[in-house]
């Protein structure tokens, strides 16, 4: 069965987003999957950090599924922005990314509707923007309370540095398509290949095969002595034999 290309850029839309979404619920949830330590000195489990008690600990966890709950419906409003584009619109090396306002001119109707979808993606990620901020200031002091040393440091800025990536992608995308009336994909990113050799690198095989060519010279001129040595001596053994017999 043959797959259209529709439904090729759907079914890598959706790979995307459950790799993503993993990364969301990570960074999202710091209070829940940072390790710290608990009262008896160990690391707490997931079970001990949901039930923990304590004013700032509780207030950390409610904020975070607020967070995470936040990043669920802008990815909702992404993903129904990405299909619609998907359904109504295409990708042509041909053309820039500036040609689709032209073509919506005559399609006023399609323009209302990008316009729609635009301005919910962008406040939807200006809203989760501001939600991960007020999550993150209450959980880094919460955390920092229970810092259970280098494996608290290291996973912590992981899970935010993932999600930082994420909300400046949907923010800057968001807001390009805004306010340049286009439809830029959140997740048809294109790929660069290297096809060419770095020029350090390039130099150094000149370098390498210009030493090859000069040791090979040398091969060369000390076999052309070793030959004019072998020469030379059998031209003296010649001219011993001729003697020798010239004296019979």
């Amino acid at each position: 069965m043959k797959v259209d290309n529709d439904t090729k850029e759907r079914l890598k839309v959706l790979l995307i987003f459950l790799l993503q979404s993993y990364k969301v619920v990570m960074g999202s949830m710091l209070t829940l999957f940072v390790p710290q330590l608990c009262e008896g000195g160990g690391v707490c489990s997931l079970v001990d950090n949901v039930t923990k008690e304590g004013v700032l600990h509780r207030a950390s966890l409610g904020i975070n599924f607020m967070s995470m709950i936040s990043f669920l419906a802008c990815y909702y409003i992404e993903l129904q922005r990405e299909n619609w584009c998907i359904k109504y619109l295409d990708i042509s090396d041909d053309h820039g990314d500036n040609n689709l306002p032209l073509l919506l001119k005559d399609m006023p109707e399609l323009e209302v509707k990008l316009h729609e979808i635009n301005d919910k993606y962008y406040y939807s990620s200006h809203i989760t923007a501001c939600v991960y901020l007020m999550n993150l200031i209450l959980s880094t002091v919460s955390i920092y309370e229970h810092s259970a040393g280098a494996s608290t440091v290291t996973s912590y800025i992981s899970f935010v540095i993932l999600v930082l990536f994420k909300l400046n992608n949907a923010i800057a995308i968001s807001k390009d398509s805004k306010n340049n009336n286009m439809a830029l994909s959140a997740y048809m990113t294109e790929l660069q290949s290297f096809n060419v050799l770095d020029e350090d690198y390039n130099d150094f095989i000149k370098y390498k095969d210009d030493k090859l060519e000069d040791a090979k010279l040398g091969d060369v001129k000390i076999e052309l002595a070793d030959y004019e040595k072998r020469k030379n001596k059998k031209m003296g053994n010649d001219n011993i034999l001729i003697a020798d017999l010239n004296s019979i």
